[in-house]
């Protein structure tokens, strides 16, 4: 009975299943690590019906043309800026009356762009490098699967909503490569290969000359990691995996595929996921072994959280940005406690509310639009981690975890205020509502409110 009971919850825990067919990408690419291009000729079928759209595309791509699927017609297009959306154009097909847009149920996408190559830190740009950036460095190719746009994302203008995760089958050549991966596969040795999965997965490349190895099911491409070390990281990450499994009652999904690669810049250095692969971008010698530093330890934490609050439910409106970010630091700082230690955890709490101090910031119930969060990244990495923190101790942990459960699972539209403010209000009283939204989601002293209830 019990097994049947905890299979159910699993069953439940998912999300609904759409009967529509993914997006699928098609087609072809290659690419040249030494001269800094791209050709590309792709091609996106099963297209959703939309009135108001865009089609993203990296701003260093120029476009050959958008051809129709039976290869007779080129279609004429229109070119805006993304506002923000990536580092990325926004094209649409114009209708026949010119007030509206056409958006065929396949489309073909011919374009090419040439990037600087920065194989030396003595030319590199003093722009640095940045996650949208498809980075050549003289050793490889790195592009995410967003910011970088380097494959065609629709975007639904009316509900916010990016369709960057595509069931893919492309033909990747790169004659100057001796490794290539794709999300979602295995990597391979050689300079050309075909990547396919049926399943919607976000796309990330990364090819050039590295190595690669696998442990435990895990891949770690160009890590200069040990054996032992390879280990250790497996056995590191496992435990996070499974601490978010325990608490959010969803399974996590495929294992991590670790890579390490240089910026091309000379200072910066960072992280992300685009999952399953976990990107260190670095001039450390000896690769992603500063991940098993202990100070780096809350860093993965974050990082793995994406898989929930990003991937598996990727989420809209003007909160988006904020809940994907929010939520996976406050993970990571419930999981810093729990596996790591409390000297660190507290630590990291008293950093957080030091850059807050004296400092204003909209209420989340009053934020309209992104450019309302002020500084960035000080709102969401640190500000509404505290605000989440405060209103754990408001209703415990154990309704906390359940109202991120909801956050994940519940089937919406729009995950706005509206929607956060409804799944809260499942798990605790009235009241209890009611006083949180006046002292912590509402309240233009939120963060004072925050502070009394965390010290």
């Amino acid at each position: 009975m019990n097994k049947i009971l905890v299979l159910a919850a699993l069953l439940f825990s998912l999300p609904t299943l759409s009967s529509e067919l993914p997006i699928k990408l098609s087609g072809t690419i290659q690419i040249s690590v030494n001269n800094g291009t791209i050709d590309a000729n792709f091609q996106l079928e099963n297209i959703p019906k939309l009135k108001n759209y865009l089609i993203l595309l990296n701003s260093g791509f120029n476009i050959q043309y958008l051809r129709n699927q039976e290869d007779t017609t080129n279609y004429t297009f229109d070119k805006i800026h993304s506002n923000g959306l990536s580092d990325s154009f926004g094209y649409f097909i114009p209708d026949s009356t010119g007030e509206g847009k056409l958006l065929p149920s396949t489309i073909q996408f011919k374009y090419t762009g040439k990037f600087p190559v920065i194989s030396s830190m003595d030319k590199a740009s003093d722009r640095g490098d940045w996650k949208g950036n498809i980075a050549f460095n003289g050793k490889s190719i790195r592009t995410d699967d967003f910011q970088t746009a380097w494959y065609p994302i629709l975007y639904d203008i009316e509900k916010d909503k990016q369709y960057r995760e595509l069931a893919y089958k492309i033909d990747v050549t790169c004659l100057d490569c001796k490794s290539i991966y794709v999300n979602g596969n295995k990597p391979i040795s050689g300079t050309r290969a075909v990547f396919k999965k049926d399943q919607a997965s976000p796309l990330t490349l990364f090819a050039g000359d590295f190595e690669f190895s696998d442990k435990n099911g895990s891949y770690y491409l160009n890590s200069r990691l040990t054996e032992i070390q390879m280990s250790k990281l497996g056995e590191l990450t496992a435990s996070f995996e499974q601490y978010y499994q325990d608490k959010l009652s969803i399974p996590y999904g495929e294992n991590v595929v670790y890579i390490h690669t240089t910026p091309t810049s000379k200072k910066d250095s960072w992280l992300f996921v685009s999952y399953p692969s976990i990107v260190a971008i670095n001039h450390d010698k000896g690769g992603l072994s500063s991940l098993l530093d202990e100070k780096f330890k809350p860093f993965i934490a974050h990082e793995l959280a994406h898989y929930y609050f990003g991937d598996y439910r990727t989420f809209n409106s003007e909160l988006g940005d904020m809940f994907h970010e929010s939520f996976s630091e406050y993970l990571a700082l419930k999981l810093t406690r729990q596996l790591i230690d409390d000297k660190t955890y507290f630590k990291n709490i008293n950093q957080k509310l030091v850059q807050v101090e004296g400092k204003t910031f909209t209420a989340i119930k009053d934020i309209k639009n992104t450019a309302d969060y002020g500084n960035r990244n000080l709102y969401v990495y640190t500000y509404v981690p505290v605000i989440w923190l405060a209103i754990e101790k408001e209703i415990g942990e154990e309704k906390m975890w359940q109202w991120l459960h909801k956050m994940l699972t519940v089937k919406t539209e729009q995950t706005d205020y509206t929607f956060m403010i409804k799944t809260l209000a499942s798990v605790i009283e009235n009241e209890q509502l009611d006083f949180i939204e006046k002292t912590y989601l509402s309240h233009k002293n939120a963060v004072n409110n925050a502070k009394a209830a965390l010290q």
